[in-house]
Order: C-alpha cells, then sequence, then structure tokens
C-alpha cells in the first residue's frame, strides 16, 4: 500500500507541475508595439503579424528555464566552455590607432543576395564564445554571412589606443561597416547584439536614424537604460553578487589589456583590482581611459533610451521577464511601444541569453527567431514577402 500511495502522490505531483507548466510557463510571450491604427504602413503591418507568427515557437525549458538564475548560470557555464572557432578572423586598424577584428563566419550556400550580419557580443565575450559561435552557424544555416565585432582589446587584440571595449564602442562601428561594405559591395547589411553588444546597437540605431545602412536589426537581453540598469544591479544582495561575478570576468578577461598596453599608467591598478562592482571598475578604468568624469556621465553618454524613438529601421527587441541582469522593471516599455520600426517582445523565462529550445533541440529559440526575423526583412528589402 505504501508504495500505490508513493506512486500516486508522484503522479499527481508531476500532473501539477505539468499544469503549470503549461497553463503559465508556456504563455505567449508578450509583444509591445505601436498601435496599428497609429499607422499607415502596410509592410510594417505584415512584419508585425509575422512577428506574432514567430511568437508561437517559444517553448521554455522545464528544467533549466525553472527561472532567472538557473537560465542565467546555465548559459554562463555553456559560455565559458571551449568551442571550435570557425571561419577567419581579420584585424583592422581605425583613424585613431586603435585595433579591432572581425571573425568572419562561413558564407552561405546557393544565395544570390549577400546577407551579412554583424554580431556584436556581450561584456566578457568575444567571437569565440560558443553560443556567439552557435549564432554564427545558425545565421548561415539561414541564409546570411555572420562577422562578429572584436572590440578593442577583447579577443585576444593588444591595445592601440587608449579606449578599450565598453558601452560606448557603437562610436565604432561606422568605421567598420565601411570597411564591410567596400569588401562586400551592395550586400544586404543587418546587425544582432547580445546584451552590452544590444545595447550599444540601439544606441547606434538611434544616433544614426534614418542613416542607417543596417536593413534590420535585433536586440538580445538589451540593457536600454544604462543608469537603471547599474541601479538594479546594485538593488539586492543576490543583484551584487551577479554584480561582483560580473565584475571578476572583465578582470580576467579585458584587465589584463590594459595592464599590459601603453596606458597602463592612466588606470590606477589597486582601484581596478579592489573594484567589487561594475560602477567601481568603469569608474576606475573606463572612464579614466575615455575621458568621462564618473560612471553616471559615461552611463548618461551611452545609453540607448533618449534615442528609442530615431530608430528607423525594423529592431525586435527580446528581453526577458526574469532576467537577473537586465531587471524588467528597468525597461521603458512605453517608450519602446511607441516606435512603429521597434517590435519589442518579453518572455516569462529565459535570464540573461539563457534562452533554449525546450528540450526540442540543441538551437536557441532567439536564434531562431533573430534569423527568421532578418529573413522577413531581407526578403522586405528585395521585393519580396516573407510566407512564416
Amino acid at each position: 500500500l505504501g508504495a500505490v500511495a508513493g506512486a500516486g502522490t508522484s503522479m499527481v505531483t508531476g500532473l501539477l507541475l505539468l499544469h503549470r507548466y503549461l497553463s503559465q510557463e508556456l504563455k505567449k510571450p508578450l509583444l509591445l508595439h505601436a498601435p496599428m491604427q497609429d499607422r499607415d504602413d502596410m509592410e510594417d503591418r505584415h512584419l508585425l503579424q509575422e512577428v506574432k507568427l514567430l511568437l508561437r515557437d517559444y517553448w521554455p525549458h522545464p528544467v533549466l528555464e525553472f527561472s532567472g538564475y538557473t537560465s542565467t548560470f546555465w548559459s554562463g557555464l555553456w559560455a565559458v566552455l571551449p568551442a571550435a572557432s570557425v571561419g577567419e578572423v581579420e584585424e583592422l586598424t581605425l583613424q585613431d590607432g586603435g585595433i579591432v577584428s572581425l571573425h568572419w563566419g562561413e558564407s552561405p550556400l546557393n544565395h544570390s543576395q549577400e546577407r551579412i550580419v554583424l554580431v556584436l557580443p556581450g561584456l566578457n565575450n568575444d567571437s569565440r564564445t560558443s553560443f556567439v559561435q552557435d549564432t554564427m552557424k545558425h545565421l548561415q544555416s539561414g541564409g546570411f554571412q555572420g562577422v562578429t565585432l572584436n572590440y578593442r582589446g577583447t579577443g585576444g587584440l593588444e591595445l592601440k589606443s587608449p579606449r578599450v571595449g565598453a558601452a560606448d564602442a557603437w562610436k565604432d562601428f561606422n568605421e567598420v561597416l565601411d570597411h564591410i561594405q567596400a569588401k562586400h559591395p551592395g550586400a544586404l547589411l543587418f546587425g544582432m547584439g547580445f546584451s552590452m553588444g544590444a545595447g550599444m546597437l540601439l544606441r547606434y540605431l538611434g544616433v544614426e536614424g534614418q542613416r542607417c545602412r543596417l536593413r534590420a536589426a535585433v536586440a538580445i537581453a538589451a540593457p536600454v537604460d544604462f543608469p537603471a540598469v547599474q541601479k538594479h544591479l546594485e538593488s539586492s544582495m543576490k543583484k551584487r553578487f551577479i554584480n561582483f561575478l560580473m565584475v571578476s570576468g572583465v578582470k580576467m578577461f579585458m584587465m589584463h589589456s590594459i595592464f599590459t598596453s601603453p596606458f597602463a599608467h592612466l588606470v590606477s591598478k589597486k582601484d581596478v583590482l579592489t573594484a567589487t562592482s561594475l560602477r567601481g571598475l568603469e569608474e576606475a578604468s573606463i572612464c579614466k581611459l575615455h575621458g568621462y568624469a564618473d560612471a553616471e556621465e559615461y552611463y548618461a553618454s551611452n545609453s540607448p533610451r533618449p534615442f528609442l524613438q530615431a530608430i528607423a529601421v525594423p529592431t525586435l527587441v527580446v528581453n526577458a521577464q526574469d532576467d537577473p541582469v537586465v531587471g524588467i522593471s528597468t525597461l521603458p516599455r512605453e517608450e519602446l511601444a511607441k516606435n512603429p520600426r521597434v517590435y519589442t517582445v518579453i518572455t516569462r523565462r529565459g535570464g540573461h541569453i539563457g534562452w533554449g529550445s525546450g528540450g526540442l533541440g540543441a538551437a536557441a529559440w532567439t536564434d531562431d527567431m533573430a534569423v527568421d526575423f532578418m529573413q522577413a526583412c531581407a526578403l522586405r528589402a528585395s521585393g519580396i514577402r516573407s510566407r512564416l
């Protein structure tokens, strides 16, 4: 009887968990967008419908995406594991003498129109990071050639100018795009960013406005309001712990390039090594090198939020409600929803860059979403309507 009772209890528990998963975790992601009656752009209406269709494929993993912390730490674990690096790396010297590199992924087969996606990694990541490599493969299978930008002082690059890869690296994007266009004239250009890279991408899109050369963009786990995100990372013990882990990563992966450069005397090694928060580390290093008075000026000078209404190309923004790094409370939903070119998707689960595929495959859901969105925009740029 005891065994039967135990089996019955397990079955009931399993059914309750299944009911919770089906009723709560499988809720369709929230889509924020300008009301259709406020616009008369028919092409934009069709793209909105296609985005809605893409949301049907969201299946959060029942275990790995049980909370934002499990999603984030699981994805962080995979991020630090070595991955096979495919493609060629090309160094590019900028006008001020600084060096970045472009990691070119493999070209897609049998595609008449070149489609190139500039991939922008986040903090503590570069083109060799496993999920970035996976994204490059995903792009190739979807008919795009990915090229990942390694910022100054990252990806093993020496620091040749008193600027390091940080939230103001968006100022280098035009020179990078000039080079890509010269190398691939006539190619359709797109952008895809993760975390800090996504924030920089949004800032760049807003600053460029109607001049922007990108046909469409995708921002994954983007910090849209830099000052608000930094306050969020200092708001509780758990957030301060995550903050500390991120700082430790920066010290491991980026600070070596500063300390071994001709510009090491511009920063205090002691202040850098004893910093326990991003704010403290950035004031001790980036602000000194880049000429900001303090962290507040650095954040305000590069935050995407003031430029959201100037974004003029189709832009998909994907954030998770349970993201412990970019808190959902920091997302200016009403401002994002006012721009008809911006499609903001908020999932219940996913953490910080932790979206999986619900155990149904190895691919990240956000990679699928990004590829399908850019495919729709590429077809429209070519005068063809997609059928998702």
